[in-house]
């Protein structure tokens, strides 16, 4: 089925959700396979931080590729659902492996914080991102070029949402709606909304759920979303995963991969 055919076609306006990887990726792109056999290196790790971030004994921080997990709360705010939970799961596969783990460095090695982007292995060769999405620990995400994996992340996270497992059990994992953004929601997010308007500057489009929250999508990530343009969405239903932050008075969210995205078929 071509995209255009799947924008166009009837569904009703209750139709769930459906997510645009199912129709864009095959897997001679994207490995479904969770599996590899070679490693950058194996290291050792001295403590886990949370669900998705650990410290190892030479000092340098990793950050797991493809997963998102609950924060720690901070500044007097609780800890979000599931955050003790995803840690201790990370801290018992650690602990079960002799504080051992094989790790393959993202094609971008380091983020902002200048955290070592890595996908992690047991000694037995299982990747730990998938276990902890399979468990419900986490959301997975796509952050290219970190996406070696992608398929497999989305399979795991799709057999913990269809079995209600950890954070698909709780509120915490529902969508909210854009209209009710405010400075307290920066960070990461699940937002949902219709794109009212579409914007375009010399970097980026820029799709508007409402006057204070946008989606931005940049020009040099397009190639991800070769079977659809950005400006096919107007008037769509959305739900779009990443984090929020804010610029002057205007709350933002980046997109740089169409697995960031839900689309609802409406008449």
């Amino acid at each position: 089925m071509s995209n255009s055919s799947y924008l166009k076609q009837k569904a009703s306006k209750w139709a769930p959700f459906v997510f645009i990887s199912l129709v864009l990726f095959t897997p001679s792109i994207y490995a479904y396979n969770c599996a590899i056999t070679q490693f950058y290196e194996i290291v050792k790790v001295s403590q886990v931080y949370d669900g998705d971030t650990l410290e190892l004994t030479d000092g340098r921080i990793l950050r797991l590729i493809g997963i998102n997990t609950p924060e720690r709360g901070r500044n007097g705010k609780k800890d979000q659902p599931f955050y003790r939970e995803a840690k201790i799961q990370l801290q018992q596969i650690i602990k079960k492996n002799n504080s051992q783990l094989k790790i393959v460095l993202g094609k971008e090695k380091r983020d902002r914080h200048k955290r070592l982007l890595t996908h992690a292995f047991t000694i037995d060769g299982e990747n730990i991102s998938a276990i902890l999405l399979k468990n419900g620990m986490g959301f997975s995400i796509a952050i290219p070029p970190n996406i070696q994996f992608l398929a497999c992340y989305q399979n795991a996270e799709r057999e913990a949402r269809k079995l209600t497992r950890g954070i698909w059990k709780h509120p915490f994992s529902r969508a909210i709606e854009a209209s009710t953004l405010s400075e307290k929601s920066l960070g990461f997010q699940q937002v949902k909304g219709t794109v009212q308007r579409i914007g375009e500057s010399r970097s980026s489009f820029w799709l508007n759920l409402n006057n204070k929250f946008a989606l931005r999508i940049m020009k040099k990530d397009l190639p991800y979303f070769n079977n659809f343009h950005p400006k096919e969405l107007l008037n769509r239903q959305l739900i779009a995963r990443g984090w929020v932050s804010q610029q002057q008075k205007e709350l933002r969210m980046s997109v740089r991969h169409p697995a960031s995205l839900q689309l609802q078929n409406t008449d």
